[in-house]
């Protein structure tokens, strides 16, 4: 069959052939525009606890949780400490982690319309879900939190990479292009080179996900379901049990490893905190309640807790972004909930079309003893979302990078299964020519609040007073003197050895290649620091090289006794 076969009519296809490349071209735009967004806490955090290329260990913010959280990675996760270490070492300045942070999420963009345009069966159909995914991805400050520079990305990633080659062997090539057919799923049977290649491409993309956060063994389901459907015949049952093999191996070696980094033994205080957040660090922790009761009582909890809306809702504009990660109150109350009502609805109309379509290709497939792939991945997706959603009790806004994107991939698979349903044939693309122009019109109104206060930040000297706990993308390009000045002051110097030196966001960078520094976090604030009750103590018996900071971070006792240049503070042990 050829696309000339279709029954759109013409002038109705260009119409969305060109909402399509609108809709694409604009939510790039919309990712481009997160180069001006200045680097979150968070996203020097992570670069600081996955140092075991250049420390020879992982640690977390501090090492008062005791010697097991101090960890040496499995093997397999050394490939990504390198990778990690070499780029961060070599590209020492926030603007390139932000510049990392923008080309992964346009790399994800571009995997996940690769995916779209092999699952879909004809141009109106790819048109239709490639505007709908991309609305998804264009609402509200999705489009901002997508480029944070954190493990999610490099997760999403692999999962894509992971689905695009399982469904290399799912389309009959023979109707491709019939139009909104049933979908003829491939028999041919896969070669030894083949099968052997796909499983271990497979297995190889799961540790590398297992490498860079915990949240990746909840994903683990996926890439085991990709790598039983990715090839078929009595020749790939070798390579996919091979495969299996690794990845059960891999997440075992990786459970053992991330729980070991979630316990903190030594310091009650961070124990009770990491339990609060997370139903698993409870386990770990051994903070679960015990018995039927208790298992029944966890049971409801979790269940309870199953809210995807909590996401949608920290994606839209609110009054006061978490930690101020983007500027407070350029929206009010009121329109923070207009916000969070649209975007609901167009979550819940995409969400009912994608499960909708799954269970029926289910049910359709099923009837003729044929496995619809595609569908069976949309549920394993939605059923990973739905773990991870209800095990968390406290919601960060940038869990929305890594909940909603799994959503969207969920939703794309249950829209290309061969559902069957008639009316959803001819909804859809009502829907998708819908909801295109408003994904438009939100990159517009988010441009227009927080596109003005973002320009003025990239000017901002070293730190924000609007945004306490974001880095001015050119900081350490307008600081370094003032930086080197006030280490010099101390004796300390990024050319010479330090060790355990507390650093804050800015002066990590300049201060990258010391030896296992210690970020202000979890050493100085109250809330943060667990049972530390003299920093300086604490340092001293770290034999700590001493203190290179902003001094508006600093305690005033600290601050009064420090040695400054600029806006930046030292401390030496003599000064202790």
């Amino acid at each position: 069959m050829s696309e000339a076969r279709e029954e759109t009519p013409p002038s109705y296809l260009k119409l969305f052939h060109l909402l399509r490349h609108g809709v694409v071209a604009s939510l790039v735009m919309g990712l481009l525009g997160g180069l001006l967004l200045p680097l979150y806490t968070d996203e020097v955090g992570w670069r600081l606890q996955e140092r075991a290329w250049i420390d020879g260990f992982d640690k977390l913010y501090s090492d008062q949780c005791g010697p097991n959280t101090l960890s040496l990675p499995p093997f397999f996760m050394w490939p990504v400490r390198w990778y990690s270490g070499i780029f961060n070492l070599h590209f020492a300045e926030p603007y390139w982690v932000r510049l990392s942070g923008v080309l992964y999420a346009c790399a994800w963009l571009y995997l996940l319309l690769a995916l779209i345009r092999r699952l879909a069966r004809n141009r109106t159909e790819r048109h239709m879900i490639a505007v709908i995914a991309c609305t998804l991805i264009g609402l509200g400050c999705t489009p901002l939190l997508m480029v944070w520079s954190r493990p999610e990305q490099p997760i999403l990633l692999t999962l894509t990479a992971t689905l695009l080659i399982a469904s290399r062997s799912w389309q009959a090539p023979g109707n491709r292009f019939e139009p909104f057919a049933d979908f003829a799923y491939s028999k041919t049977l896969a070669s030894p080179e083949i099968a052997w290649l796909r499983s271990m491409s497979i297995a190889a993309l799961a540790m590398v996900a297992l490498s860079y956060h915990f949240k990746a063994l909840i994903t683990m389901p996926v890439f085991a379901a990709a790598i039983l459907m990715a090839s078929r015949g009595p020749r790939a049952h070798l390579p996919r049990a091979v495969a299996l093999a690794v990845v059960v191996g891999a997440a075992l070696a990786a459970m053992h490893y991330w729980s070991a980094r979630l316990a903190c033994p030594l310091d009650p205080l961070i124990n009770r905190e990491f339990n609060r957040q997370n139903i698993g660090a409870r386990i770990v922790n051994n903070a679960a309640p015990s018995g039927l009761g208790g298992l029944l009582q966890m049971g409801w909890t979790v269940l309870s807790n199953l809210r995807f809306d909590a996401y949608i809702d920290s994606a839209a504009p609110q009054v006061v972004p978490m930690s101020r990660w983007l500027v407070a109150g350029r929206v009010s109350a009121d329109e923070m909930q207009g916000w969070r009502g649209g975007m609901e609805v167009i979550w819940a109309l995409a969400g009912a079309a994608g499960l909708t379509a799954a269970l029926a290709a289910l049910w359709h497939q099923g009837r003729r003893k044929v496995l619809a792939c595609d569908a069976v991945m949309a549920l394993i997706l939605l059923a990973v979302a739905a773990a991870w959603c209800a095990s968390q009790f406290v919601r960060h806004d940038y869990e929305v990078s890594f909940e909603l994107p799994l959503l969207i991939l969920a939703i794309v698979m249950g829209l290309a299964s061969p559902h069957g349903l008639g009316w959803l044939k001819r909804a859809l693309p009502v829907l998708a020519m819908t909801l295109g122009p408003l994904m438009i019109l939100s990159l517009v109104l988010v441009g227009g609040l927080y596109g003005p206060p973002l320009v003025e930040a990239l000017d901002a000297p070293a730190y924000l007073p609007a945004q306490p706990y974001s880095v001015p993308l050119f900081a350490r390009t307008h600081s370094e003197n003032d930086i080197l000045g006030a280490a010099a002051r101390c004796g300390l110097s990024p050319k010479t050895p330090a060790r355990n030196l507390l650093i804050d966001d800015v002066t990590y960078f300049t201060f990258m290649a010391s030896h296992t520094p210690q970020h202000y976090l979890g050493v100085l604030p109250l809330r943060t620091r667990g049972s530390i009750e003299d920093p300086l103590l604490y340092l001293d018996k770290r034999q700590s090289s001493g203190i290179v900071m902003g001094c508006n971070k600093l305690p005033e006792e600290l601050r009064d006794r420090a040695r400054r240049q600029g806006s930046f503070c030292c401390l030496a042990p003599p000064d202790w």
